[in-house]
């Protein structure tokens, strides 16, 4: 039960997360895709291997980099976190980690990135 709880609570900031991969993605491809899975509290983007190394650096990094421009913002800001800024900053927070498949599609060793269209 505590699980199925902390998937749901989860669920904004991956969404928002899987969200800006695939906006950046679909900038160049037709083909990106988003889903979302409420009861698990996933969400998952896909797209097919991108062939410029920059779109696909920011494909895999778009929210680890936009997420800590808002981070250090909030740190220049001065603004305390207390309260509900807590829940707010935790949110900011899993966004912003980049996953273990993040980090390897960024650098082209993502399985799907190695595969070529014949």
């Amino acid at each position: 039960m505590f699980r199925a709880i902390a998937g749901v609570l989860s669920l904004p900031p991956t969404l928002a997360h899987e969200a800006t991969h695939w906006l950046v993605a679909r900038t160049v491809t037709d083909d990106a895709q988003l889903a979302v899975e409420v009861t698990g509290g996933r969400a998952i983007a896909a797209w097919p291997p991108l062939e410029s190394p920059l779109i696909r650096f920011l494909a895999f990094l778009g929210p680890s980099l936009f997420g800590s421009v808002l981070i250090g913002l909030w740190a220049a800001s001065g603004t305390p976190i207390d309260g509900w800024r807590l829940i707010l900053a935790v949110g900011l927070a899993i966004y912003t980690v980049p996953s273990r498949a993040d980090v390897r599609g960024a650098l082209g060793i993502q399985e799907a990135q190695q595969e070529v269209d014949n």
